[in-house]
């Protein structure tokens, strides 16, 4: 006997733990799993980072993916403070379309994006590339690459 009157060789309240392949298999598919896990939320990840860059153009139905250098700032105040008649001056928009956006314009409290014109029917990609260009007096990216 030892010195706290158990026999030797008995256990003395603790039982032992079997490592044996069945627990080795479990670890294993245990790490496979969370690689899984790590990479399902990798995934989803960059698709959220890709939609949030993915800008849906409201008339066309396509998507199309700006990286930030690319956007071009406007300087909005220039489209914010137009009138009726301002926009009337653009090709593709009567009194109908320009009281639309002027009316758009005044509900929303003022544009903050340029492309939120497109919001409004009638109102075509085609037709936003000239109130760019005749407000601002750029030509626009489909035109450059068309030369």
């Amino acid at each position: 006997m030892g010195k706290n009157r158990q026999k030797r060789g008995t256990p003395s309240g603790i039982e032992a733990v079997d490592l044996s392949v069945n627990s080795l298999e479990e670890d294993k598919s245990l790490k496979l799993r969370e690689k899984l896990y790590i990479a399902v939320a990798v995934v989803l990840i960059i698709a959220l980072v890709i939609g949030i860059f993915a800008v849906r153009t409201h008339n066309s139905g396509t998507f199309s993916v700006l990286i930030a250098d690319e956007i071009e700032l406007y300087d909005l105040s220039i489209i914010n403070s137009a009138t009726v008649e301002d926009f009337m001056e653009v090709s593709g928009i009567g009194e109908v379309r320009a009281n639309a956006i002027v009316n758009f314009r005044e509900s929303v409290g003022g544009f903050t994006d340029i492309n939120q014109i497109t919001y409004i029917d009638g109102i075509s990609d085609k037709i936003l590339e000239s109130i760019i260009e005749y407000f601002y007096g750029e030509e626009t990216v489909s035109e450059e690459a068309e030369e």
